[in-house]
């Protein structure tokens, strides 16, 4: 749990290594960035000021230091709470552009608004005091220092000591295919690395005018369909833009293309029967793009060089399907195109680390988190019957959970027929839900190595632990697991969470 500090006492402290030390016991923080010195060095002459202007040392209790949002990364300089107000006061240690300092003001707006609370934002350079205020009309005005301590000074009482629970994944988490309301309104804000490779590519683009190929891979919750998307809508603005989806398009996508001018998106088996709609667009890019038929990939890859296109491929090695998909190895074809940038998005924003943690140890029982994990949005049931797994899917959705069940086969049963899903694993690429629902079965067990296995799905194509992670990994804040009779399997799973 992030704990309040009392400024005075951590800035007092002028060793790096011992600063880094108390800090992060002071906060309470399971594992801290470590502070630049020049931060350190910030915080201490902010203090020194606020002291010089008659602040006392207890009016300095309760900010919270340099917190990030769970799960977002996003970071605030110094947050103070009470239960209808909130400051926000950003660290500047030497002048930087004032365009700078207003969007970061404007963003960290966006990520408090959802609190409803009378909020002040203010930034510091601190070694000239020169301070800024963000007005109600989103406007950068210059300010004196005295504004920030009458500030400081309001909220010496009655603060909050604990905020973490006022800050959900949902709130920030925009997927363009579960919220594309949001995504159209430009609701969202992207990463520093989504930033990045953002205008990596559309430098090379606009800038450079390259054609060609580009590839950005990532694992589950990564944000590679936003990103994608969002390079999209800002390609769409210039020249007529086409998203290839490697699954089956949603309720969501169709709202994207009723309301973007100059933006397509289409199920890549469309291409088998009309590739020549590739000819209508300067910019192609294709979302999930591992789940590539060959044939149509070859196209596609055959029509962009013709027209001389721009063409990015989203993609992640690790969400297979099906043994067809394994075969392709479409991703090893895409890196091999000589591409004209190569990225990769590491950090997981979606799946925070106690589900990602559980998630791994649940394919790998050998893979232990290396700090104690507390589970607890993870809840495990166990049902002797299929009515009574149906009985505990029922219960769990009045919960709010999706139910994900595993995709069917055409021809042949598949025992999780008996089950009625909200969605299945074949619908629900590329798209999130806050709580998800799934069961597991006889079709599950254990090697000798504690990694899952699946006997053959009645489609002999599909696997099963490939569909299990695809529909698991859609999570963004709670899992609810359901075992089936199937005690040993359950009784290992549930070693995960003692």
């Amino acid at each position: 749990m992030t704990k309040p500090v009392n400024l005075f006492l951590i800035s007092r402290i002028t060793d790096e290594s011992t600063y880094q030390r108390v800090e992060r016991h002071a906060s309470g923080k399971d594992e801290s960035k470590r502070t630049q010195i020049h931060e350190i060095i910030s915080l201490r002459q902010l203090v020194d000021s606020l002291l010089r202007y008659g602040i006392s040392t207890e009016e300095l209790d309760g900010f919270f230091l340099s917190y990030q949002i769970p799960q977002i990364g996003k970071e605030f300089d110094l947050l103070k709470f009470t239960e209808s107000r909130c400051l926000n006061i950003e660290i500047k240690s030497q002048s930087v552009p004032t365009e700078d300092i207003h969007k970061q003001l404007i963003k960290n707006k966006h990520y408090l608004a959802h609190l409803q609370k009378e909020t002040e934002f203010y930034s510091v350079i601190t070694d000239s005091l020169v301070t800024y205020r963000l007005t109600e009309n989103n406007e950068l005005q210059q300010i004196s220092f005295s504004e920030v301590v009458k500030s400081v000074r309001e909220f010496a009482n009655g603060y909050l000591l604990q905020i973490d629970n006022m800050f959900r994944a949902s709130n920030y988490l925009v997927s363009p295919l579960n919220t594309p309301e949001k995504f159209i309104n430009g609701e969202y804000f992207l990463t520093q690395a989504q930033e990045q490779i953002k205008r990596n590519i559309l430098s090379d683009i606009f800038v450079l005018g390259c054609c060609g190929f580009y590839s950005i891979i990532g694992k589950p919750g990564t944000g590679k369909t936003l990103l994608t998307y969002d390079i999209a809508k800002e390609l769409s603005k210039t020249q007529p833009t086409l998203v290839i989806h490697c699954g089956k398009t949603s309720d969501g996508q169709q709202k994207l293309k009723e309301a973007l001018e100059n933006f397509n998106i289409i199920a890549a088996g469309y291409l088998k029967y009309h590739p020549e709609i590739l000819n209508d667009y300067h910019y192609i890019l294709v979302d999930e793009s591992h789940r590539f038929h060959p044939d149509q990939f070859d196209t596609l890859c055959n029509t962009v060089k013709q027209n001389k296109q721009i063409c990015v491929f989203s993609s992640d090695p690790e969400q297979i399907l099906s043994s067809f998909e394994k075969r392709n190895n479409i991703v090893s074809r895409i890196l091999s195109l000589g591409l004209l940038g190569k990225y990769e998005l590491s950090e997981k924003i979606r799946t925070n680390k106690e589900l990602a943690s559980f998630i791994i140890s649940v394919r790998n029982l050998n893979r232990k988190p290396k700090v104690p994990m507390v589970y607890d949005n993870v809840s495990l049931a166990y049902a002797n019957s299929v009515d009574e797994a149906k009985q505990i899917i029922e219960y769990f959705r009045n919960q709010g959970y999706t139910f994900i069940n595993y995709s069917k086969s055409n021809y042949c049963y598949s025992p999780y027929a008996q089950y009625e899903e909200d969605f299945d694993t074949h619908h629900v690429i590329g798209q999130e839900f806050d709580n998800v629902l799934m069961l597991m079965d006889r079709s599950f067990f254990y090697d000798g190595n504690g990694i899952l296995k699946g006997v053959p799905h009645p489609n002999p194509d599909y696997l099963y632990p490939n569909l299990f992670y695809q529909g698991i990994t859609r999570v963004r804040e709670k899992i609810a697991l359901v075992v089936v009779g199937a005690p040993e399997l359950f009784e290992k799973i549930s070693s995960i969470v003692e």
